[in-house]
């Protein structure tokens, strides 16, 4: 567990303003499938070989653990096993990674049917299909994943050959996979435009100035998102900063000087990357409704239209100090998180560690960026001579 939560101590998956459900409708309409707790792309082949594997034993369910435990060290002895789940854990680790990508597996079409329970595939995988013709007994059984899958590397799962690397193959499937599944979003896009490894947010990428339709649609939403809200998220800090400093609690760091100069930043930056008066937030509601099949919680709504409507009245650099803008954020996180607010609450201040949700919203782009670099890199590795 101590894994699960370091992914997430590092992700924009702090939720103090209940802002997730527009945040995530977002990433999952720029993003289908993906999560802040994948690490790597070839995790989407090496769980479908762990579980084709064990469907060949006489106790699937107990070797498909073995096999996923077994993985962790295998990988780690190979030369690329940054991102590798269990690496403090090793063997003990509670989540394995089949529950962590299976909804991935499922969006991809890697499995052959999405509605396919873990369990399932164990079970049916390799199972003959009724009918009496004998005469080939491969094209009668039912395969839990899919028939174009590259084969798994000699020695697997005791040896992982290469680790987390992609072989050529392996990268070029998995890109099909994303551009037959997913066509038209930004993954597709990505897909074919390789991001630069280190950049900060998806529309920091240059190539996202050619998007059309859909895709250009929810990145502009998505930036625009990003922009207005951050704001909200540097006040919030702002304002437990101000009360941790007054409460005499101590402090490595002059934590309201850093989030004065933070929101000062903000303010100054905020105009180039959004027109806050023709930014129309209705269409984003009205995608965000469609993309998750509900509505998203009124109160979220209206602190979002809240805070929209004072940054159209209000010049973004007198926020820091405006009592509205205050208020908007107390009512807010009272709201969201009730007994456990830290705005007044002197014991939930004492445990404030310096940041709580202050970075921009980027939409799981950390995660992604990670995996379609993975694709990437194995794109540009030579064929193998058994990849042909």
């Amino acid at each position: 567990m101590r894994d699960i939560i370091h992914l997430f101590a590092d992700r924009d998956s702090r939720d103090e303003l209940g802002l997730g459900q527009i945040r995530d409708a977002l990433s999952d309409a720029l993003f289908p499938g993906t999560s802040t707790l994948h690490t790597r792309a070839r995790y989407l082949l090496l769980v479908p070989w762990v579980f084709q594997e064990a469907a060949k034993r006489l106790n699937p369910t107990a070797e498909v653990d073995r096999m996923e435990r077994r993985l962790i060290s295998a990988i780690h002895d190979s030369e690329d096993y940054a991102g590798l789940l269990g690496m403090q854990a090793g063997a003990a680790l509670k989540t394995l990674p089949s529950s962590i990508y299976w909804s991935m597996l499922r969006r991809y079409r890697i499995l052959s049917d999405s509605s396919l329970r873990m369990q399932d595939a164990l079970i049916l995988d390799g199972q003959r299909l009724g009918g009496d013709d004998l005469s080939d007994a491969t094209r009668h059984r039912f395969h839990a994943w899919s028939s174009t899958m590259p084969r798994a590397p000699i020695g697997f799962p005791t040896v992982v050959a290469g680790g987390f690397a992609l072989r050529h193959e392996e990268a070029a499937w998995l890109c099909e996979r994303i551009l037959d599944a997913v066509p038209g979003t930004l993954m597709a896009h990505f897909a074919i435009n390789p991001p630069s490894p280190d950049s900060q947010a998806p529309w920091a990428e240059p190539s996202t100035q050619y998007l059309s339709g859909e895709a250009k649609a929810y990145l502009g939403h998505a930036r625009s998102f990003s922009a207005v809200m951050h704001g909200a998220q540097l006040l919030y800090n702002l304002m437990l900063a101000e009360q941790h400093q007054d409460a005499g609690f101590d402090s490595d760091r002059d934590f309201v000087a850093t989030y004065r100069d933070e929101l000062d930043v903000w303010a100054e930056r905020l105009p180039g990357d959004v027109d806050v008066e023709m930014w129309n937030i209705e269409d984003l509601l009205v995608r965000v409704h469609s993309e998750r099949g509900a509505p998203v919680h009124p109160r979220s709504v209206r602190f979002v239209r809240d805070w929209r409507d004072l940054l159209r009245d209000t010049p973004p650099a007198h926020l820091l100090s405006h009592p509205r803008a205050r208020k908007l954020i107390s009512d807010r996180e009272r709201h969201n998180k009730g007994p456990q607010a830290r705005l007044g609450n002197r014991r939930r201040l004492q445990s404030w560690g310096g940041s709580s949700g202050s970075g921009a919203m980027t939409f799981r782009w950390s995660s992604v960026r990670t995996i379609l670099t993975d694709i990437h890199n194995g794109l540009d590795r030579e064929p193998e001579p058994d990849d042909a």
